[in-house]
């Protein structure tokens, strides 16, 4: 007997996959992957099964229980369902945080956290000094922002190294 395949299932793979290349491309072309993000989160819906989350995640229902616990993923019930399903944006971030070849998923989901965390608790900051931005000449602005786009870049090339490969120093 054949299974049809999961055409949900699918989308939301679809769905990561172009939500993580879009924030590494240019603007333009970014607008141009606009119109296709907004009409897979649409046929998607708001809220993804557990079933099928977990299935995209490469984790057990009961695994995603034990995240959704422990605040790794937000789960969430529509108006008038009965079971709790998982947000489809929170879904697709945590997603996009796990390489296929992740031995411990989880672990890799708590630091993305701790680094999104850190980052919305700096928003503040970087609201204020906003305005003090905006008044720089439009070459020192230039400047800045490369500088930025430079460091974000760093960060985004730093990858967990496996557990087999971390080297413990040790006193002498």
């Amino acid at each position: 007997m054949n299974k049809t395949p999961d055409t949900s299932l699918e989308d939301l793979r679809h769905l990561a996959t172009l939500r993580s290349l879009a924030s590494e491309l240019p603007h333009a072309n970014r607008r141009a992957l606009d119109p296709v993000i907004t009409d897979l989160t649409a046929r998607i819906g708001p809220i993804v099964p557990k079933r099928r989350a977990a299935a995209l995640l490469g984790i057990s229902v009961q695994a995603l229980d034990l995240w959704i616990q422990r605040d790794r993923i937000k789960a969430r019930r529509s108006e008038g369902a009965t079971r709790t399903g998982i947000d489809t944006d929170s879904l697709v971030w945590t997603a996009n945080q796990i390489t296929p070849d992740t031995p411990r998923p989880g672990r890799v989901v708590d630091l993305a956290l701790k680094h999104a965390a850190f980052w919305r608790f700096n928003e503040a900051v970087t609201a204020a000094d906003g305005r003090a931005f905006a008044a720089l000449p439009f070459a020192t602005r230039i400047e800045q922002l490369d500088a930025l786009n430079a460091s974000m870049a760093e960060l985004s090339a730093i990858r967990l190294r496996p557990p087999t490969e971390r080297v413990i120093s040790r006193g002498a």
